[in-house]
């Protein structure tokens, strides 16, 4: 089992680095496809100037406009000819060539009503006098006219060096490398630029001599270039190298950039980090496995025999689950700790959080000793006399803080117990009291009641008492399903509408046993929504010693009376004091407000983060965990309370998109005026359109760049002052 949680843990590990790289990888392809998109555009308006000039030349014949393109091509840092093509599909060279149209197809490029165009130089759409690989640029220009011709475009032709040149070649310590290719597979930019036409390297060619992983194929990729999308590819190529290749359009072009990266750049980039958490994960597991060598100690002793192998298979399968929950933990504070490892204050309170996670981790094995040794009858039981009425008073002192600070009222009126003095494990039955007890203060919610009930009766024959307890509450209650097994070890009802609270689920066992044990019964009723009741059946002996002795029960009995006015009495003046301090809160808060922000993300930590990296900017942060509680917080909220809503896309209940479009439509003057941004993975073109036809107003992608998002926010923190 702790292998297993390892080698998931390891792997989701793997996972977010190779992540992380590729999103740098990423940011790598966007920096050199737009600097590849501005060298365009620069040589477009090159191309612009040039037929402005020519526009205002003093020219008469097509020999001075040709001698007029061949000064304008040998003043060009860029062109190294310059074409006019006029309305019958001649073609005139800035070296005094002349093409007709039957000798050329460049005037078929514009016939789809294009403004501009670029193309890899290919003699078969017509010879420009060069067997060097070239780009050939052509723009519209339908104001052109001189020597009675009436042209309609410019073409340039361009050595591969002009565009190759501003395009950072290496990434990654020089290990990654940036090409450019045609939905041909001709290099537009390449590492190794041919010379000749005919020498030229094919990139599909070179993927067909290698090996593409995850059932891809080389006409896969061939119609994804073709189609301008955004992929990555693993190959292994034919000298054996595992290579990673992400693929983005140029925007404008039928080109594909290509960033490729051996695979042993994330093996390198991966490999301290793994050192350092194995390390600590050894640590986890040394810890682990002690734990469990004692468990299983006990376990193998408390079993029967004939169901020692069933019973111990089931036994670990719930420990797997229960275990998770602080390892996950564990695991999950390490990933913040490295991240704040220099934050003193953060560290503080991941250390609480981790100090949590280990007494979780104490109560657990204590729970789990007591349970073994109840399975296996070795718990041995006192004989002792003692005062039923004063254990109960006292359990219930023990939970009068959390009763009060939840404001729960506390009723004791049905607590009869005319023989309070009885023969028995005083210790143990408190247990089951303050198990039962406590279990309903945590289930119930503010403003709840939680009542107990309590009777007698005496067989005179062997003077045996026979007392009813019973502990009823009007909390979130179960359903008849979770009744059947509420009994057995690990269990807690999770549904839809309610979060399980945090426990190991073993004190309705333990409190179960141990009314077995003593000869007694443990049974529960619940309805879902409404509350349970749980009635605790003892038979004892009674005290005859302290028969007639009553008066030490009486006040108990009396004790118990003043704790439940104190609670109730308490939790109203608790209740006083928390109406008037959210009323000089608020008084404050209007006086001196933050600048506040909905987030909504249904991430806890993804939330943790973004609330973090916000309130140490100064501003007030307020959490939906999903659509639709997003609209019922800013409905609530006052005008303008809420200037800027970061809103993620994908959201349990409601998603984002929805949750958006409802804000814009509520009937409030500023539903209109709020910011929505959406804050989502999806980055693709529809999902942006997306987000803005829902009503959002700006899209900051995931994973956020902070520097970007609190730029934007004081832009609208700006507005809002103004």
């Amino acid at each position: 089992m702790i292998i297993g949680a390892i080698c998931v843990y390891l792997n989701m590990l793997s996972s977010t680095v190779a992540g992380n790289l590729m999103s740098t990888v990423d940011e790598i392809s966007r920096h050199d496809v737009e600097t590849i998109e501005g060298s365009l555009d620069n040589l477009y308006s090159q191309l612009d100037s040039v037929a402005e000039r020519m526009d205002i030349y003093d020219v008469r014949t097509m020999e001075e406009a040709q001698e007029q393109m061949n000064l304008e091509s040998a003043s060009s840092e860029f062109f190294n000819a310059l074409y006019l093509l006029d309305e019958q599909g001649t073609l005139y060279s800035s070296s005094y060539v002349r093409l007709e149209a039957d000798q050329h197809t460049y005037d078929e490029l514009f016939a789809d009503g294009r403004e501009h165009f670029v193309m890899l130089y290919n003699d078969a759409n017509g010879r420009l006098e060069t067997t060097k690989e070239s780009l050939i640029y052509g723009i519209r220009t339908p104001f052109l006219e001189f020597g009675g011709h009436r042209f309609v475009a410019l073409l340039a032709r361009s050595d591969l060096s002009a565009i190759s040149d501003q395009l950072q070649i290496e990434s990654f310590d020089g290990q990654g490398v940036s090409n450019v290719v045609n939905p041909e597979g001709y290099y537009i930019v390449s590492n190794s630029p041919a010379t000749e036409l005919t020498h030229r390297d094919n990139f599909y060619r070179v993927l067909e001599a290698g090996t593409l992983e995850g059932g891809v194929t080389v006409e896969d990729v061939r119609r994804n270039i073709a189609q301008g999308e955004s992929f990555v590819i693993n190959c292994v190529t034919s000298e054996g190298q595992h290579l990673v290749m992400s693929f983005a359009p140029v925007e404008g072009t039928a080109w594909s950039f290509i960033l490729t990266v051996p695979a042993t750049v994330f093996e390198e980039r991966f490999r301290p980090f793994m050192t350092m958490t194995v390390g600590m994960l050894v640590v986890v597991v040394v810890v682990l496995i002690v734990m469990m060598a004692l468990i299983y100690r006990f376990l193998r002793r408390s079993v029967l025999a004939k169901a020692e192998s069933a019973a111990r298979a089931e036994f670990l399968s719930n420990m797997s689950h229960e275990i998770r929950t602080p390892l996950n933990g564990i695991i999950g504070l390490n990933h913040l700790m490295e991240r704040h490892v220099d934050d003193v204050d953060a560290m503080k309170g991941y250390t609480k959080k981790l100090d949590k996670a280990a007494q979780y981790l104490l109560s657990l094995v204590n729970d789990i000793l007591d349970v073994s040794k109840l399975q296996a009858g070795k718990v041995e039981l006192d004989a002792k006399p003692f005062d039923l009425m004063a254990a109960l008073e006292n359990v219930c002192e023990m939970q009068r803080e959390p009763m009060v600070e939840r404001g729960i009222r506390f009723s004791t009126e049905a607590v009869k117990l005319p023989y309070p003095f009885l023969v028995g494990d005083e210790v143990r039955v408190s247990q089951i009291f303050m198990n039962i007890l406590s279990n309903a203060v945590k289930f119930t919610p503010e403003g709840g009641t939680i009542s107990i009930r309590a009777n007698q009766t005496l067989t005179p024959e062997n003077d045996q008492v026979t007392t009813e307890v019973a502990i009823a509450d009007t909390g979130c209650g179960m359903s008849l399903e979770f009744q059947r097994q509420i009994f057995e070890m690990f269990t807690q009802e999770r549904t839809s509408t309610m979060e399980s609270q945090k426990g190991t689920g073993l004190g309705m066992s333990i409190s179960y046993l141990l009314t077995k044990q003593m000869g007694g019964d443990l049974s529960v009723q619940s309805a879902l929504g409404k509350g349970s009741c749980f009635t605790i059946v003892l038979t004892l002996p009674r005290d005859a010693s302290r028969e007639g002795a009553a008066e030490g029960s009486a006040a108990a009995q009396a004790d118990l009376k003043r704790l439940e006015r104190g609670i109730n009495e308490e939790e109203a003046a608790r209740e006083e004091e928390r109406t008037v301090s959210v009323a000089a809160a608020a008084e404050g808060q209007d006086k001196v407000a933050q600048f506040k922000i909905l987030a909504a993300e249904d991430n806890e930590l993804n939330a943790d983060i973004i609330s973090s990296i916000l309130i140490e900017e100064g501003y007030e942060v307020t959490v939906a965990v999903n659509g639709r509680e997003a609209v019922d917080i800013f409905a609530g909220s006052k005008i303008g309370e809420y200037p800027i809503i970061l809103m993620d896309a994908q959201m349990p209940v409601m998603d984002g998109y929805e949750a958006s479009a409802l804000i814009r439509r509520l009937n409030r003057t500023d539903a209109d005026t709020v910011r929505i941004f959406a804050c989502t993975a999806s980055t693709l073109v529809e999902d942006k359109n997306r987000a803005l036809a829902s009503g959002m107003d700006d899209f900051l992608p995931k994973p956020l760049n902070i520097r970007l998002m609190l730029q934007k926010i004081r832009e609208v923190q700006k507005e809002d002052k103004g």
